[in-house]
């Protein structure tokens, strides 16, 4: 659906502000938003000013968030969570705070646990080479660090147990 008129600043603004009052936005995403609007360039920059002088908007409030959100739902690896931050335009400042602040160890080793438990229920323990590499493409695809994926796949009794005194969610 195309407008036939662009939105005012103000009719802009309104939309984006509405937006931020139900879920987290960082300033990238908020000019991005904009440039769909077809909101001028000077216009974007202004508006996204206001609403980080007002705190609808804060990048540091949206990082920490978003690595939450990713970590104990959507359960990606630190380096898709770092990728996909950065394209939303957080500065890497910000993002290592926001990790280093929402950061368990415990249910991330768990998740990647999981994760492995998971793709490999229908292979062979132990596992193959063959099963191997294909778990740590899948793991690795996931965001997980490459050399933390292969020490997990090492120890296969470790990842395979999946009793919940670990703390791993299944």
């Amino acid at each position: 659906m195309t407008r036939s008129e662009p939105l005012t600043p103000e009719q802009a603004y309104a939309r984006l502000a509405d937006r931020c009052a139900v879920a987290e936005m960082s300033t990238g995403e908020a000019l991005e938003k904009l440039r769909r609007l077809s909101v001028g360039r000077a216009d974007a920059y202004r508006i996204v000013q206001r609403l980080v002088d007002e705190r609808f908007i804060d990048d540091e409030r949206f990082a920490r968030s978003y690595v939450r959100d990713r970590l104990l739902h959507a359960r990606w690896g630190l380096a898709k969570i770092r990728q996909s931050m950065r394209q939303k335009g957080i500065d890497d400042a910000l993002i290592d705070a926001a990790v280093e602040a929402e950061l368990d160890e415990r249910v991330y080793f768990g998740n990647l646990a999981a994760a492995l438990r998971s793709k490999a229920r229908s292979m062979a323990s132990p596992l193959a080479y063959a099963d191997k590499v294909k778990l740590a493409r899948f793991a690795v695809g996931r965001g997980y660090e490459h050399e933390l994926v292969l020490e997990m796949l090492a120890d296969e009794d470790y990842w395979r147990r999946g009793d919940d005194e670990d703390g791993y969610a299944d």
